[in-house]
Parts: structure tokens; sequence; C-alpha cells
């Protein structure tokens, strides 16, 4: 089954129409509800169809669908790292340790989120507006801010790319450094 912008169109517009004829017809036992305002109402509507749809698909066809890289502007400074197989140890080490017996129970044990095919890469990218980065070199400061990025959706849906365009934003009004994984 074929998963591309014009299937998702064709499962999902029947619910838009719905809604949108529902909601002006029952109004009046909305009022007091959040779903009062229209957008609201469709919204959510219209991502629960989509999520039933999503469900007859498998997860490469949704990454492919929702994954959409962002080119960055020449103002917007992108570095692309790997993290280091070390790093990810230590990491799950102190995580290991600040969650004691019991927490790592509740996540469901130590290994499975732990877990990566071995010789495989953790990307992350440095995100930050390219004035930013020439006064922080030219101070020689290591910057006095950064943001920590993680992108929700369990990777099923979209990936940092589709969320670049954001995270330049808040670069800017932050006046920061955004590590984004």
């Amino acid at each position: 089954m074929i998963f591309n912008t014009i299937s998702v169109g064709t499962a999902v517009m029947p619910k838009v129409i719905e809604t949108y004829f529902s909601h002006y017809l029952n109004r009046k036992p909305l009022r007091q509800k959040p779903t009062a305002h229209i957008s609201y109402h469709e919204g959510v509507n219209l991502i629960r169809q989509f999520l039933n749809y999503a469900s007859h698909h498998t997860v490469e066809d949704i990454q492919g669908f929702t994954s959409q890289w962002v080119p960055s502007p020449r103002w917007v400074k992108v570095d692309e790292v790997d993290i280091p197989a070390k790093s990810i140890s230590e990491a799950a080490e102190t995580l290991v340790a600040q969650l004691g017996h019991r927490g790592v129970d509740k996540v469901g044990g130590e290994k499975w989120w732990q877990w990566r095919r071995e010789g495989s890469r953790l990307q992350a990218e440095w995100i930050e507006m390219r004035r930013d980065y020439t006064k922080r070199k030219a101070s020689r400061e290591k910057g006095k801010r950064v943001m920590l990025y993680v992108h929700g959706g369990a990777y099923f849906f979209g990936s940092v790319d589709e969320h670049r365009y954001q995270l330049q934003r808040h670069a800017r009004k932050l006046e920061a450094r955004v590590f984004a994984r």
C-alpha cells in the first residue's frame, strides 16, 4: 500500500469534512470544552485519523513520509558530529546509577534502551547563528548558553531534520548554540 501525500490526504479528508460539519451542527455542547475552536477540533481529529491510517503501514514507510530534510540558510551554522561509543556507554552507566535498581526495572530493564547495532553511528548537530559563532570564536569563549534538543516521536515520526527551522529560531532568540539529536 502506497504511503504518500495523496494517499494520506485521501485517507484523512473524509474525517476533516465530517469534523467540520459535526463541529458546527453540535456547537452548543462544545461551548465549554477545549474543542470549542474548529482549529483544535479539526487538528485533534486529523491527527487521530492520520495515526489510524499510519498504523496499517510499516515504520519505514512512515519514517520516509514524515522525515523531511530542511536546508539551513547561509546565516545559520550547522556542524554535524558523531557521538563516540565511549560517551554513549558512559551516559548509559550514569543513567543506570541515577535510576537505581527500582528505576531501571520501571523502564523495562537495563539493556533494551542501550542497544545499538555494532558499528552504527549516533549523529547529532550543533546549530547556531553564524554571527554568534563568529563573535564566540573571536572572543575564544565556549559559549554561555546551550540548548539540548532531543527529538520526540521515538524516532517513529519525523526527525531533527524537520525541526531544524524551529531550532534555528531558538538559537537566534536565545543567542545560544543548540545541540540537537
